[in-house]
């Protein structure tokens, strides 16, 4: 029968195919190269070459077939860093805006306090009756200006008590409640101070007259031979302000012609704007 022959079937009329025999050469030659590879692998260890030639040969198309999944993995991996990044970079921002925010408060805290024990150690008046209180409220009526500041329980503190800062006098406490007290202010129209010159030793009244504006020293003789630049404490006559508080200078002085007094003016030393501790002292 030739290749590819085939037969057909007498009874059913369907092909019958037929598969020819291998020849023996071709069985010999097979034998002896399987009998050869074997051989090989044996004492040369060919399979194990081909198998690292063959891992080398298709390790760059794993690369390929891997390249997209290690693409999508990496970018999604550097989007979450990058977000989670940003986001810890807005707290440590939000953290550094606190601890800087609490330092200059602490500073600023600090140069307050500092100023109040200069102030109370230079006075002459008993430190055990000064009472440490934060400024709570500044009222903006010009001429009737109040100072509300905070007190703690406990403390005695009556209408009259002294209220300074580390640059003097404030003003005197009119009223207060059970955690504030209420400060008419030197600056107050309704403020009269006695004081005294610095080199002069004059005695005069001194009214407020608004905040920010310069006080008026009443019924000055023109006699009196007050100078510009002199300062002015609290002479501690009427008993309400104690003695050697620094008020202010004197800022100008005019002779009006239509007066037998002189118009003087003050420049209080101190002023509440820019103040948020102060110094209560109590009076025996």
């Amino acid at each position: 029968m030739l290749k590819r022959e085939h037969k057909v079937s007498h009874i059913s009329s369907e092909a019958i195919f037929a598969i020819p025999a291998m020849k023996p050469s071709k069985v010999v030659f097979a034998v002896i190269f399987c009998l050869c590879l074997m051989i090989s692998d044996v004492k040369f260890e060919t399979s194990s070459y081909l198998r690292s030639v063959s891992h080398e040969i298709f390790k760059p198309i794993s690369w390929v077939i891997k390249l997209p999944s290690y693409l999508i993995d990496t970018s999604s991996n550097f989007l979450s860093s990058r977000s989670s990044l940003n986001t810890k970079l807005k707290d440590l921002e939000k953290e550094n805006f606190k601890l800087r925010s609490s330092n200059q408060l602490m500073k600023k805290l600090s140069i307050d306090f500092e100023r109040l024990n200069s102030l109370w150690s230079s006075s002459a008046l008993n430190e055990d009756r000064f009472i440490i209180s934060k400024k709570n409220l500044l009222s903006s009526n010009e001429f009737q200006p109040l100072l509300v500041l905070d007190i703690g329980r406990g403390h005695d503190i009556k209408g009259n008590d002294v209220v300074i800062s580390e640059l003097g006098l404030v003003g005197r406490v009119s009223n207060r409640s059970l955690t504030t007290a209420e400060v008419l202010l030197i600056h107050d129209i309704r403020s009269s101070i006695p004081i005294v010159s610095e080199s002069s030793s004059l005695h005069a009244t001194l009214r407020g007259a608004g905040l920010e504006r310069k006080g008026q020293l009443k019924y000055v003789k023109k006699t009196a031979k007050f100078s510009v630049g002199e300062k002015v404490y609290t002479s501690g006559l009427g008993e309400i302000f104690p003695s050697g508080i620094l008020v202010g200078e004197i800022y100008s002085i005019n002779d009006p012609a239509d007066s037998e007094f002189l118009e003087i003016e003050i420049s209080f030393s101190q002023t509440p704007l820019n103040r948020d501790y102060f110094l209560i002292y109590q009076h025996e």
